[in-house]
């Protein structure tokens, strides 16, 4: 995927992200090494590592591109994640995600948010 493209998709993705990272938080992350980008030719996952009193983890900040393509990816991160020393992989998104996840992820909570 071209850089251009690439930004292009991750721009879109963080308007669904409510606006709890901008592009430039991504890019300040990803230079100091708080977060990991996985890209491949149709997709990118953005990543942190993050540390709770009782486990380690990795955490999806951004999912963006073709469903196939991110799919592929798992592996990646499931290997990335026990490298470092995580026990699990926390993602959330849009509802529309819950129909594509792929066998083994488990469906724990949903969100709701209300702005006041």
């Amino acid at each position: 995927m071209e850089k251009t493209e690439l930004v292009r998709r991750i721009k879109k993705a963080l308007k669904y992200g409510l606006d709890t990272h901008s592009y430039d938080d991504l890019v300040a992350g990803l230079d100091s090494g708080a977060f990991q980008m996985f890209a491949d030719d149709d997709g990118v996952v953005v990543t942190e590592i993050r540390v709770a009193p009782q486990k380690r983890y990795l955490n999806i900040i951004l999912v963006a591109g073709a469903l196939e393509t991110l799919k592929n990816m798992q592996p990646r991160l499931i290997e990335f994640g026990r490298e470092n020393g995580c026990e699990f992989i926390l993602g959330s998104g849009r509802l529309g995600w819950e129909k594509v996840a792929t066998p083994g992820w488990k469906k724990r909570w949903v969100a709701h948010t209300l702005d006041i």
